[in-house]
Parts: structure tokens; C-alpha cells; sequence
């Protein structure tokens, strides 16, 4: 029988479910923390989890993740099934009950994250097609392909607003970091560099906001979020100061949004004055020379190149910039 629980959720179910994902995906800490099932994140996601169980026995489960300011965008995960009872259709049942619910609410993408070639048979049957230069899977509800429904869903015009970052993101940076983009580095200030996926391939989902808590839990750091009127987010900056009072400042935007990354920018800039930081500075790709242009134009000059990014097989060296 299957059962259906949404956040916030009492505190034995959440910890009984964190230990069956434990056994079944290993030791890792889980892109999504037990906190936000327990209603840490409740203003900005609707997570829904479906389960089955045979008697008191948990043998399947399956996590979707809406975004409440943008719910035409969701994220999968936690699709397990207990070892000795796959085979009997238990993630197809739950991963089709959680679809058939987000696209009666009139959603319009889910995404999910997966490089187990098994698994990946299976969601294919289901509709889900892969993004090229990446393990994250889409199911659009429309029928586009993933590649049609990025294109459209960015091609929009109208105002686009600059915000702090919070956990609203977790959703809807989805789209955005699975976009092409023309620059290779995106933000070279978190633990792991963003890369685009048309120079390196993404295997994160669900994780990817976890990439961004990973650095703004930190002391000395911030983001910011470019949004259009309808909640679509299009850019993010971070600000990060080091042990010597530098605040290292970098981010990117959607090519349709260039105009306004000058003042993405600018929030982690003045974020960085006001934290009386000895100097602003960034690490770019040296093969970015339209990024390095952007930084040139709000006053950074370059340095020496120094140090390397990775993208996938191979070493891009990086040239330092600061704001004079």
C-alpha cells in the first residue's frame, strides 16, 4: 500500500527514512538534510515523499521536491526500493503517482539525477529523456524534449531583480545550471567550481543547491539571485572573503539576461564593501575572455595567471582579477 507524507513530517518518520536511504545509497550526507523534512524549508519548497510497505516492513520510496514561488519546476529524489523487493514495479508505481500529482497541479519539468545505467532504462520508459553534458534526467509534461523546454522556458522578457540567495533556489537553479552556457567556469568561489555542461558533465541534481550551502554556511560569504517578474531564475553571484580579507566575488547569467549582469555583480561587490574587505578580487577562466571583459568593464584588472580549473580531462588555467 502506498502512503503519502508532505513536509513537515513527524520526527520517527523522518529518521526511519534517513536510515533506509542510508542502507540503500551508503554513507553520504543526502543532498537534502533531515532538517527540511522536518520543515526547515517549508516557505520555499513543497517536498512530498511517497512510500510503500508491506505490513511494518518500508520496501519503496520516492521524494519530489516543488518549488512554491516557481511550481512549474520540481526535482526527484530519493527513489529507493528495499534490495529484496525490486523487480515488482514499486519506483515505477511511486514515481508515476508523484508525476501524475505535480503535473495535475499543472507542472511543467521534473528533473532527477542518475548515472546507474539500470535505472536510467526504466525512467526512459517513463517519459524521462536525458540533458546532453549531464547524468540529470527530465520529464517534460508537454512532450518537448529537455533541450526545446530550457530554450522556451528562458525565452521571456520583463524585469529582472537581484536578491539575496536563500533556499527558494534549491528548484529552480535546476534549469538554470543544466543550460549550456557559453562560459566555462560559472563561479569558481564554491568548494567545487561550477562548470557549464558544454565543457564538463554534471552529475549533480538535487545536490546542486547543496553546492551552495557547502559555501554561504561559512562565515564571510553571500549570494545573490538574478529573478525575472514570474520567479524564473536567471543568474547567481557569490561573495567569499579569504583568510587575508580578500572577497573573492564571481557568478554567471543566462545569455539572454546579460544586461543585467553587471548589477548581479554589483550586489556581491557591495556586499564585499561592506563587509571592509582589504580588496575585491576573482579567478576567471583564461578561455573566458567575454567574462574577463565583463569584469574589466566594472573596473577589475588582471593579474597573474595562476592556479588551474578542471574540467573534466583536462587543466584550464585561471587569471587573477582585482577591482582597483
Amino acid at each position: 500500500m502506498s502512503q503519502r507524507y508532505e513536509i513537515p513530517i513527524e520526527q520517527d518518520l523522518a529518521e526511519e527514512l534517513f536510515a533506509f536511504w542510508k542502507d540503500i545509497f551508503g554513507s553520504e550526507d543526502p543532498d537534502i538534510p533531515i532538517g527540511v523534512f522536518l520543515g526547515d524549508e517549508v516557505d520555499h519548497s513543497r517536498l512530498i515523499t511517497f512510500l510503500e510497505r508491506d505490513g511494518d516492513t518500508l520496501t519503496g520510496t520516492c521524494g519530489i521536491t516543488i518549488s512554491q514561488a516557481n511550481p512549474r519546476l520540481a526535482g526527484f529524489g530519493e527513489v529507493a526500493t528495499r534490495p529484496d523487493y525490486r523487480g515488482r514495479g514499486i519506483a515505477s508505481r511511486l514515481c508515476g503517482q508523484a508525476v501524475e500529482e505535480f503535473v495535475a497541479q499543472g507542472g511543467e519539468a521534473v528533473f532527477l539525477g542518475t548515472g546507474n545505467p539500470d535505472a536510467a532504462r526504466i525512467y526512459h520508459r517513463l517519459g524521462w529523456r536525458r540533458i546532453a553534458g549531464s547524468y540529470v534526467w527530465a520529464n517534460v509534461t508537454t512532450g518537448d524534449s529537455p533541450e526545446e523546454y530550457l530554450a522556451d522556458y528562458y525565452r521571456v522578457t520583463g524585469q529582472v531583480n537581484i536578491v539575496p540567495g536563500d533556499a527558494s533556489l534549491r528548484v529552480p537553479m535546476i534549469p538554470l545550471l543544466l543550460t549550456p552556457h557559453d562560459w566555462q567556469v560559472l563561479d569558481g568561489n564554491l568548494p567545487v567550481p561550477m562548470i557549464s555542461i558544454r565543457y564538463a558533465m554534471q552529475s549533480s541534481c538535487m545536490g546542486l543547491c547543496r553546492k551552495y550551502y557547502d559555501l554561504v554556511k561559512r562565515d564571510g560569504t553571500a549570494w545573490f539571485a538574478a529573478k525575472t517578474d514570474d520567479d524564473r531564475l536567471v543568474g547567481i553571484a557569490t561573495a567569499r572573503t579569504d583568510d587575508a580579507n580578500v572577497c573573492n566575488v564571481d557568478g554567471f547569467i543566462h545569455a539572454r539576461f546579460r544586461d543585467s549582469y553587471d548589477v548581479l555583480i554589483g550586489a556581491a561587490i557591495e556586499w564585499a564593501r561592506s563587509q571592509d574587505a582589504a580588496r575585491v578580487a576573482t579567478r576567471l577562466s583564461v578561455e573566458d575572455e567575454d567574462k574577463q571583459a565583463a569584469f574589466e568593464s566594472l573596473g577589475f584588472r588582471k593579474g597573474n595567471v595562476d592556479r588551474t580549473f578542471t574540467l573534466d580531462d583536462r587543466e584550464v588555467a585561471a587569471v587573477a582579477m582585482s577591482l582597483e
